[in-house]
């Protein structure tokens, strides 16, 4: 009797793969994204269209002493054009600082059709040779039309030079207005050689080398006594090491024994 043989050991059953449902949430959070996405592109490219919302109206405020309003409003024009949304404020911007008594203008748009332009005017701190004004900051600008304002400071130097003078100015009329002094003209020629009038009528020479030092000699010179015949002086030459030379009006040189 022949005994069959039993075939041991685990028999693998073939498994199925269960189907994944498809993911219809996650499609349609896809789809919706897509469409707001086309959405917004369409409603920008709507809005850059000239004939939308355009630009009806533009209205300026500032306090204005030397800005010829009309003017401004005539070089800003060309950039107020177009949409709400499309409208050049670099422009704008750009075309009104141009103008030699605005020194910023800035851009708010108001919905849905408006602009507000907000304009600062430059404030003339002295006079930059004949034609020309400094800012406080030491920027140049000409107007076209002569203006007098011939109490302010007369300041020249070479070209691009009016920064380094208008911030030497600046210093000096801090530390001569607590002597009760003013100046009246401030110069720098080719050489960088400096030379000062003050509003009494007096000249101080200061020279090219260690002005600093000399203008400060000067000042404590001044109040050491010096102060009290600046009546009588025409000039003061701050060039020596350690001393100064002073030029006398006329007739008018006291008798004192140098020493000040």
């Amino acid at each position: 009797m022949i005994a069959s043989r039993t075939k041991r050991g685990a028999t693998r059953k073939p498994v199925r793969k269960q189907q994944q449902p498809l993911a219809w949430q996650q499609l349609l959070r896809h789809g919706f994204v897509s469409l707001v996405f086309l959405a917004l592109i369409a409603t920008g490219v709507f809005l850059q269209q000239d004939d939308t919302l355009p630009i009806l109206h533009v209205s300026v405020e500032g306090d204005f002493d030397y800005v010829d309003k009309t003017l401004l409003m005539n070089a800003v024009r060309p950039f107020t054009r177009g949409s709400f949304m499309a409208v050049d404020v670099a422009g704008i911007q750009t075309a009104g600082e141009a103008l030699p008594w605005v020194k910023e203008v800035q851009v708010r748009r108001i919905w849905p059709d408006s602009l507000h332009l907000i304009v600062v005017e430059q404030v003339a701190i002295a006079r930059w040779g004949h034609k020309s004004f400094v800012n406080a900051q030491g920027e140049l600008f000409t107007p076209f039309d002569r203006v007098q304002l011939d109490h302010l400071a007369l300041l020249e130097g070479p070209d691009k030079s009016f920064k380094m003078v208008t911030q030497r100015y600046l210093q000096m009329t801090k530390i001569l207005q607590d002597e009760g002094l003013e100046i009246k003209s401030l110069m720098m020629n080719k050489r960088r050689a400096w030379n000062m009038t003050l509003k009494n009528g007096m000249k101080v020479v200061f020279g090219r080398a260690n002005n600093e030092q000399r203008f400060k000699r000067f000042v404590r010179i001044y109040k050491r006594g010096l102060s009290q015949y600046q009546s009588q002086i025409v000039a003061m030459d701050m060039r020596y090491p350690n001393g100064l030379s002073v030029v006398w009006k006329q007739g008018q040189k006291p008798d004192f024994n140098g020493t000040v």
